[in-house]
């Protein structure tokens, strides 16, 4: 069966690149995704958590060498839920909860994405109907 992405447990495979092993992006690739509906997101949630805990290649090579692949999966699984992630990947989406929603910011830098998502669309395209509100600081 072909993989969507390369396996994070394989301490030869290279995170970066796709699993058919061409130099393009893992997205972009024509291989068949697994059959079932939630395995390419199961694979996508679990290429995600090891690309976050383990972004160098080196790095994850060397620990799933010197420890195993088991070893490693059973440690990070003690701290992050993969089984939860994968349930959350495989959820389809629908409408949102609330469609009016009123978000207030103090207008400092790292609010700049809440401020600029309404001028930009962004919210209008995932289906609400937001009113950006500055607040005192």
């Amino acid at each position: 069966m072909s993989r969507l992405f390369a396996d994070p447990l394989d301490a030869a495979a290279r995170l970066g690149a796709c699993a058919c092993g061409q130099e393009h992006g893992a997205l972009a690739c024509a291989a068949a995704a697994p059959a079932d509906g939630t395995g390419a997101q199961g694979e996508a949630a679990e290429q995600a958590v090891f690309r976050a805990v383990f972004p160098d290649d080196a790095t994850r090579r060397g620990l799933l060498t010197r420890f195993g692949a088991a070893a490693v999966a059973g440690a990070l699984a003690s701290v992050f839920p993969l089984a939860a992630a994968r349930e959350a990947m495989a959820q389809a989406t629908g409408t949102p909860e609330k469609k009016d929603l009123k978000i207030g910011f103090i207008p400092i830098t790292c609010a700049t994405p809440i401020i600029m998502a309404h001028p930009m669309g962004f919210y209008q395209r995932h289906g609400l109907n937001v009113e950006v509100i500055r607040t005192a600081g």
